[in-house]
């Protein structure tokens, strides 16, 4: 895949199949689902699309088919382990904003609730500058304005 040129490192996630390995949950045609490997929770994914895009602030309305099936798909995940995706005491679905992102290829994260201790859980903290909500991202982006 074309996606990282320049003085930039290869794209970790771009190269998906060589760098998750035994830790892939589900793969689809355009999505995989993976165990983080620093969890912060009790249950922690990341759903990366195949397709390079580089953070949440590049998400434009085209994208928004593609963060719908990553938002169902994390929703998916959760139910299957026995969390309520509309509980929010429960989850987190949602991205880390630049410049407090670490790795320059979207990625939602599906946290299960509870964090691994207090302190970690202000890295997932809805309404802090460096985290926002799957959802409000995605109606951000129906109603035409900026993703975060």
């Amino acid at each position: 895949m074309l996606c990282c040129f320049g003085g930039e490192k290869p794209c970790i996630f771009c190269n998906i199949e060589e760098n998750v390995g035994s830790r892939k949950v589900l793969e689809t045609d355009e999505l995989v689902a993976f165990h983080d490997r620093s969890p912060s929770a009790k249950m922690h994914l990341l759903i990366v699309p195949k397709e390079h895009i580089r953070t949440v602030k590049d998400l434009d309305a085209p994208d928004v088919p593609l963060l719908e099936k990553m938002i169902d798909l994390g929703r998916k995940l959760l139910t299957e382990q026995g969390y309520n995706p509309d509980d929010s005491s429960q989850v987190r679905l949602g991205f880390h904003v630049p410049p407090f992102n670490s790795v320059n290829h979207l990625h939602m994260h599906v946290i299960g609730l509870p964090f691994k201790n207090k302190l970690i859980g202000y890295k997932y903290h809805i309404g802090y500058p460096w985290y926002t909500d799957a959802n409000k991202v995605l109606m951000r982006l129906k109603e035409g304005m900026s993703p975060v």
